[in-house]
C-alpha cells in the first residue's frame, strides 16, 4: 500500500502512475484499477485520483473511457516531455512565461466567478503562511507557487488545474536563483510580492472578473521582469 503525504496529492499520484505506465506496469490496452480502488491504494480522496488521471490523459498516457473504465495507452508524441526537456534554454523558459501569464489571467477570471467559500479559506491560509515566512526564501517561494495552485483548482476547470501545475513546477526550478537575486535588489520586495496576491485574493473574493484578471496580469508582469533583468 502506497501512502502519500498530501501536499500535492495529485501531482505525487500522476508522477508514480506515470512511472508505471512507462514501465510497463499497465501494458498498452489494459484497465487500470477503479478510481476507488486507486483511492484506497494511495489513501487518498477520489477527487484527487480523478485529477491525477486527468493530467495523465492530458499527457497521451490514459484512455479514460465515461461510464467504461480507464484504460493505459502509449503516447505518439509525449509534447509534454518535450516541453519540459527545452526548459533549460532561457528563451524557451521565456516562452513558458508567457503562456502562463496568458493562461492564468483567464484563470483569474474563472476563479472570480466560480469560486466557492473553501476555496477563498485555502487561498486565504496560504497568504497567512506567506505573511510569516517573508524572511524565509524558499518556504515563501513553495506558499507564491501554492497560492496560484489553489487559483488554478477555484477556477473548477479540470484542465487548467494540472496544466498550470506542470508550470508553476517548472518555473520554480529554473527561477529560484533568478528570483532570489530580483529580491535580494529591491528593498521590500517579499512584502510588494505578498500584497499583489492579496491584490488578487480581493478581486477573487468580491467575484470581480475584470478586477481578478488585471492582477494577475500587474503581478505575472513583475515575474517577467525578473527574467529580463537576467
Amino acid at each position: 500500500m502506497y501512502h502519500i503525504q498530501m501536499k500535492k496529492g495529485a501531482e505525487l499520484v500522476a508522477e508514480h502512475l506515470l512511472q508505471q505506465l512507462k514501465d510497463g506496469s499497465y501494458a498498452e490496452g489494459e484497465r487500470l484499477p477503479s478510481v476507488e480502488a486507486l483511492a484506497k491504494q494511495y489513501q487518498v480522496g477520489r477527487s484527487t485520483i480523478r485529477e491525477a488521471q486527468s493530467a495523465l490523459k492530458a499527457m497521451g498516457w490514459l484512455d479514460i473511457r465515461h461510464g467504461g473504465g480507464t484504460f493505459a495507452r502509449r503516447p505518439e508524441h509525449n509534447s509534454v516531455e518535450q516541453l519540459l526537456s527545452s526548459l533549460a534554454d532561457m528563451d524557451s523558459l521565456r516562452s513558458l512565461i508567457e503562456a502562463r501569464k496568458l493562461v492564468e489571467i483567464g484563470s483569474a477570471a474563472l476563479a472570480a466567478r466560480r469560486r466557492t467559500e473553501q476555496d477563498l479559506a485555502r487561498m486565504s491560509s496560504c497568504l497567512k503562511r506567506m505573511e510569516q515566512h517573508l524572511e524565509d526564501e524558499e518556504k515563501s517561494q513553495q506558499d507564491d507557487l501554492q497560492f496560484h495552485v489553489y487559483l488554478a483548482e477555484a477556477s473548477h476547470n479540470p484542465i487548467l488545474v494540472p496544466m498550470l501545475a506542470m508550470f508553476h513546477q517548472e518555473c520554480a526550478k529554473h527561477m529560484g536563483s533568478t528570483r532570489r537575486m530580483w529580491l535580494f535588489g529591491e528593498s521590500d520586495s517579499t512584502l510588494q510580492l505578498l500584497k499583489e496576491h492579496q491584490l488578487i485574493y480581493e478581486a477573487i473574493s468580491l467575484q470581480d472578473e475584470a478586477l481578478a484578471s488585471l492582477r494577475m496580469d500587474e503581478h505575472l508582469t513583475k515575474v517577467e521582469m525578473m527574467l529580463n533583468a537576467r
